[in-house]
């Protein structure tokens, strides 16, 4: 595979990374499963920062590492606008393949999204399209992991389902604020709340909109 690895990470207005530990530790097991030269935690930090001390503009910033087949870096950082109103997401009419390998891993080949990186683009009014998969369960969106509230309990799909283990995910995992579960179409419908979460924009609501 010639694809590009990918942690895109939030970089807070004070200049810190905040889930750094686990998107090293992330693409380090990346490196690992699909065979990419692996550098080194103090060597990536290094260049992370190293970019970050060219930033001049105040505020949170988008920076993007991309990892090639054979080892070479791309650091990109651009300025993150807040999000502002009510985030709506909507349920695609694609299916996604559960057995796909490359969806537990954040790279640059996903040609199941290419459609929604479109739609999205040109729909700016929709934060992310969700996707089911073969089986009919809930996977993810696009660009975030999805999460359900079921009787006073926050679920998100797992891995088996076919989504990409999201830092954030891990880290809301860990601290057992959310769990694991098979969840549905109709889960989705009935849900007493919906949630997404990716490394730029943390854990938030977000409104199911069917048109």
């Amino acid at each position: 595979m010639s694809a590009e690895l990918i942690e895109t990470m939030l970089v807070d207005a004070e200049g810190n990374i905040p889930l750094l530990p686990r998107h090293l530790a992330r693409l380090e097991a990346s490196c690992a499963a699909l065979d990419y030269p692996w550098a080194g935690e103090l060597e990536i930090e290094r260049a992370l920062y190293s970019a970050l001390s060219m930033v001049t503009t105040p505020g949170a910033h988008r920076l993007r590492l991309l990892v090639s087949r054979t080892g070479h870096r791309t650091v990109q950082t651009a300025l993150l606008p807040a999000l502002s109103g009510v985030q709506h997401i909507m349920l695609s009419d694609e299916v996604l393949d559960a057995d796909e390998p490359l969806l537990r891993y954040k790279t640059t080949y996903r040609p199941w999204y290419t459609e929604a990186t479109s739609w999205l683009a040109a729909h700016p009014d929709v934060f992310d399209l969700l996707y089911l998969n073969q089986h009919g369960e809930l996977c993810e969106g696009s660009r975030s992991n999805v999460y359900l509230l079921i009787r006073g309990v926050w679920y998100t799909p797992p891995t088996s389902s076919g989504c990409l283990p999201g830092v954030q995910r891990a880290e809301l995992l860990d601290r057992e604020s959310v769990h694991e579960r098979t969840l549905t179409a109709q889960d989705l419908h009935e849900a007493e709340g919906i949630r997404l979460s990716n490394a730029l924009r943390g854990w938030f609501d977000v409104t199911l909109r069917s048109a």
